[in-house]
């Protein structure tokens, strides 16, 4: 009996196809046997690992649990960072307003806005070091808060105004 292989593991034979027949099918099992979609008969139980050890999956819950963890950090992070920035924008928003808001008054003032963040004015006569200009106002607004976790922020912006003489310091 000669048997001759082809590369689509195809056997031929001159005489008993019986014998072809079983020689394939244990090749057959025998390479299953070896990947990941195994089939298990009586045959082949003993070749065939028949799923994951417990040291396997314990190490597969560990990296998912530690994945899982990250993945929340990096969102509590992020919403973290979002409501800085929005308390940052709300505090440059009311210290426009209040620059704004003073236009006509000279004055050093101080007050409360209804959310929990406090300012202060502060007006000086700005003093060029050069002298050539002595008709400008500078002007300080600090607008302070705490953030969630009760830690004082602030925030400050300095302007200059024109005065018309300098009666009006």
């Amino acid at each position: 009996m000669k048997l001759y292989w082809r590369p689509p593991a195809v056997f031929f034979a001159h005489s008993n196809h019986k014998v072809i027949t079983g020689i394939k099918s244990r090749l057959r099992e025998k390479l299953r046997c070896r990947g990941f979609g195994q089939i298990l008969n009586s045959r082949n139980i003993g070749c065939c690992p028949r799923g994951f050890t417990l040291i396997e999956v314990i190490v597969a819950i560990t990296i998912l649990s530690i994945s899982l963890v990250m993945v929340m950090q990096l969102f509590s992070a992020g919403l973290k960072a979002s409501r800085a920035s929005c308390d940052y924008t709300r505090a440059v928003i009311y210290a426009k307003d209040i620059m704004e808001e003073m236009s006509g008054s000279s004055e050093s003032e101080s007050g409360k806005f209804e959310d929990g963040f406090f300012w202060e004015i502060e007006v000086t006569p700005y003093e060029d070091p050069e002298g050539a200009i002595d008709n400008l106002l500078q002007i300080k607004v600090k607008v302070s808060w705490d953030d969630v976790r009760r830690k004082p922020k602030s925030l400050e912006l300095v302007s200059l105004r024109t005065i018309e003489s300098k009666e009006e310091l």
